[in-house]
């Protein structure tokens, strides 16, 4: 669970279904051109390559979500080290599933095959396949950088709506008046905050994280409804079950497939837009 520090870091989804259907046409021609070569090459049973090959494909695609999860919480453009520290680990656990899981797919097909093949976990197999699975890892993130997904503060060419930054809340309150406020007890703590900062919020677990225009990220024990309850009247929307975002902030729309969107907010951040929350929508689009 996050702590009550605030550092929780954001998360902008999986980055849609058209990644993956850009993934499955690549992943086949490189086994086909892979299995020919190995046909050709190598003295070995027809169907070995086949299995490798394809064992590898069908696992890389179970885990395609990693990368896009990893470009979610540090998207190219944030401090570098921040983008080191979210994807050195992810890549690590990357490969390690990989090899786990083309091992038991390897092994379970040739145990109920009764082929004769096994392949053999170990620290040097565990190596050699990590070098393999860095550059595939980088492909695999190329291509959702390609559909737009894990560009910090910019949005994919062709695809994205700008939208002007509408102002529900006034940024500056007219003389006489005080900015709207909000109460965020994150522990012992109480932040009163304008409501014009407040980016977004999102559901994390028992608590609601708070997107702060200054960076912050306070938390505070309580649901997204209760929340939404009060912020809607202040110009905030319900975006996504588990998203709230503040329409002045919200700098472009990207098609995402199936009605949903990805939505830009104005430091960067990626906020899913749910087919379900057509409200929203419409009030976004209306702005």
């Amino acid at each position: 669970m996050p702590g009550t520090n605030g550092t929780h870091p954001v998360t902008g989804g999986i980055g849609g279904w058209r990644p993956y259907l850009g993934l499955v046409p690549l992943l086949l021609v490189s086994n086909i051109v892979n299995i020919l070569s190995a046909w050709e090459d190598r003295n070995w049973p027809r169907w070995l390559p086949v299995l490798t090959e394809f064992s590898s494909a069908a696992t890389l695609l179970c885990l395609c979500w990693l990368p896009a999860m990893a470009l979610a919480y540090a998207p190219l453009g944030r401090p570098w080290a921040r983008v080191a520290l979210v994807h050195v680990p992810t890549v690590l656990l990357f490969s390690i599933l990989h090899t786990v899981g083309m091992a038991l797919v390897r092994n379970t097909v040739t145990a109920v095959l009764d082929l004769d093949y096994r392949f053999n976990l170990s620290v040097p197999v565990l190596i050699y396949e990590g070098r393999k699975d860095l550059v595939t890892y980088l492909v695999i993130c190329g291509v959702f950088l390609l559909f737009g997904h894990g560009r910090a503060g910019t949005v994919a060419a062709g695809t994205a709506a700008p939208l002007p930054p509408p102002s529900p809340v006034p940024l500056t309150p007219a003389p006489g008046q005080h900015p709207a406020l909000f109460d965020i007890r994150d522990g012992a703590r109480l932040w009163r905050v304008p409501v014009a900062d407040i980016m977004a919020a999102r559901s994390a677990g028992n608590y609601v994280e708070f997107l702060l225009a200054d960076g912050k990220r306070p938390l505070m024990r309580a649901t997204l409804t209760q929340v939404a309850e009060e912020l809607s009247a202040q110009g905030l929307l319900r975006t996504h079950r588990s998203w709230l975002i503040n329409r002045a902030h919200v700098r472009g729309m990207m098609p995402e497939g199936s009605g949903d969107y990805a939505l830009s907010l104005s430091d960067g951040t990626i906020v899913p837009l749910s087919r379900r929350f057509a409200d929203a929508l419409d009030a976004l689009r209306a702005s």
